[in-house]
């Protein structure tokens, strides 16, 4: 058996904090690895399909993001910077495009990973702060989720640079070189997911409270509205008819849902209901309302809390009993079982 190993910073933490296994405890890797993948494939999707095609439109000279656009409206000072404010070709604007689009690719598939996470944060703070009239609150969740892949190992598994890495170390076994085990289970310092889950339930009940101050979340009839918006909905309200009634209970869940979020995981008997209403939420709002790609990217915020390693862990029992069938029929003479493993 191989020895498993611990990567990573060990941040120093406050005594309470330092005595809570919450937040000392190493967990699998692949949970890390998971919110990697699904945030690049997210990101990836963003930037080809609600970007690119609409360049032109959206950066540059005589367009909306153009700053004669609202050179009459006063605003505020903004301590926002961008890499891009002083670019005025349209084809460096292509070319940023695409180097955001390389960046999530390479996040998505472990290369260089976390050089890839700092390149896709910088483009995206760039790209933000260009038009922030292109972005909604939404928006920021894949800042967030970036600044945290920066910082921590998400590419130890599930990556490019796992396989080359591995692949180098097993070489070296082999000749000899290096005693260290290639195999076994990774783990990580939990920081960075628990910050993650903070951060969750941080959205979660500021959303809820701002909701509270308007006057048709507290009566309940602001999804009513909502819904019968067509430029907020997917469907006509005349084709997906919801009563009344329906319409005001949905608004006040989502609003309890929202304030109670960090109060009702604490416990474990909430904890599971609580983040399945959330996953319900989230693809509900996909589906029926014009929010973006803001639901897909708090999705992600889900994937660190599934146990991949169980999954993994079944993987690999079924590949290690599938060649030790093989190797056993081999030294009795029978045919070996193909692996599609």
């Amino acid at each position: 058996m191989s020895e498993p190993s611990i990567v990573g910073l060990q941040p120093w933490l406050p005594r309470l904090l330092s005595r809570w296994r919450w937040w000392t405890e190493p967990i699998r890797a692949e949970r890390l690895a998971a919110f990697r993948i699904g945030l690049a494939a997210i990101l990836l999707i963003d930037v080809l399909v609600a970007y690119l095609p609409g360049v032109d439109d959206f950066f540059g000279p005589n367009s909306l993001g153009s700053p004669e656009v609202f050179a009459g409206r006063r605003e505020l000072p903004r301590w926002n910077w961008s890499l891009l404010s002083s670019v005025n070709d349209s084809r460096l604007f292509y070319g940023t495009i695409a180097a955001w689009a390389g960046a999530a690719a390479c996040l998505l598939l472990g290369l260089s990973t976390r050089t890839s996470a700092m390149i896709a944060w910088v483009l995206t703070i760039s790209v933000m702060n260009l038009n922030y009239y292109l972005h909604n609150a939404g928006d920021r969740v894949r800042v967030i989720g970036l600044f945290y892949l920066m910082l921590c190992p998400s590419g130890v598994v599930w990556s490019l640079d796992h396989w080359w890495r591995r692949t180098k170390l097993k070489r070296d076994q082999d000749s000899g070189e290096n005693q260290v085990s290639a195999g076994g289970s990774v783990f990580i310092h939990p920081w960075p997911l628990r910050l993650l889950f903070v951060q969750m339930a941080v959205i979660y009940f500021f959303s809820g409270f701002f909701k509270m101050m308007g006057s048709q979340w507290r009566s309940g009839t602001s999804l009513h509205y909502i819904l019968a918006d067509l430029g907020w909905t997917r469907f006509s309200h005349a084709h997906l008819p919801l009563p009344y009634w329906a319409t005001r209970l949905l608004t006040w869940s989502v609003l309890i849902w929202e304030i109670g979020f960090p109060i009702l995981v604490l416990s474990s008997i909430t904890r599971t209901i609580t983040l399945w209403i959330g996953v319900v939420f989230h693809v509900a709002t996909a589906i029926s309302l014009e929010l973006g790609t803001f639901p897909f990217y708090m999705l992600c915020f889900y994937l660190p809390l599934i146990p991949w390693e169980r999954y993994v862990e079944r993987w690999r029992q079924k590949k290690d009993a599938r060649t030790y069938s093989n190797e056993a029929k081999k030294r009795a003479g029978a045919p070996s079982v193909p692996s599609i493993l």
